[in-house]
């Protein structure tokens, strides 16, 4: 039997529509048919760029004159730092921003980390005035939006900081279980000391406090929060 071509052409296009009509009306989210596809909220990483650039900008130590005359540079500390020298203050205000670019980056590696592992991490209010939060039985974190405007290094501190927190969840048999301490020397400083004595820890138990000293302890250390995450969480 013989099909004539205008009715070749006919059959064309009625499958051609059904085709559009189908792929219209799938779900937005829709990955196919993998099992192991899974939706995650994520930070817009080239967003939170921008927008530390700008807080960044205002971290550049400025030159101010007393009325006597004199002068002298006023200038934002980055986390665990202790005075600077002229030198380095020189430096800062020669780089601008651009003093503050590596924090940037291995910010975006912490990001891409936490999104290849599949783990929530979002921008919001955090009422209890913590800058942020591990939601272990959610997977996860919480930044307040706050810390942007503080800059790039209070930023990565304070992710650093939360990302311990899943390593020392991933360390027992789930990333949902409350974290526990991974058992690494513990620093005893004034400067943790304070952080310890804000009131959203003043109901926390003497172990629950361990917990998070270790993770103060190692915030700041340069490249310890992604190596603490390769090593516990796969």
């Amino acid at each position: 039997m013989s099909i004539k071509p205008s009715r070749i052409k006919n059959l064309f296009i009625f499958l051609f529509i059904f085709f559009l009509y189908s792929c219209k009306n799938l779900p937005n989210n829709y990955k196919g048919d993998s099992k192991d596809y899974k939706e995650i909220e994520s930070i817009d990483i080239n967003n939170l760029m921008v927008r530390l650039l700008e807080s960044d900008k205002n971290l550049t130590p400025k030159l101010n004159y007393s009325k006597d005359g004199g002068s002298y540079y006023s200038y934002t500390k980055k986390p665990g730092e202790g005075d600077l020298s002229l030198k380095e203050i020189k430096k800062r205000v020669s780089l601008g921003s651009k003093f503050y670019e590596k924090d940037r980056e291995n910010i975006k590696i912490l990001l891409g980390k936490i999104n290849e592992l599949k783990i929530n991490n979002t921008l919001s209010y955090i009422e209890s005035g913590a800058l942020g939060l591990w939601i272990p039985n959610k997977e996860q974190i919480v930044i307040d939006y706050k810390v942007i405007s503080m800059g790039s290094p209070t930023f990565l501190d304070v992710l650093s900081h939360e990302i311990i927190h899943v390593a020392q969840s991933c360390s027992t048999s789930s990333r949902k279980n409350f974290p526990k301490r991974i058992g690494l020397p513990l620093e005893f400083s004034k400067e943790i000391n304070l952080n310890l004595s804000h009131n959203v820890y003043s109901r926390n138990s003497k172990e629950v406090m361990y917990i998070e000293r270790e993770a103060f302890t190692y915030s700041k250390v340069d490249g310890a929060a992604i190596k603490l995450l390769n090593k516990f969480c796969k």
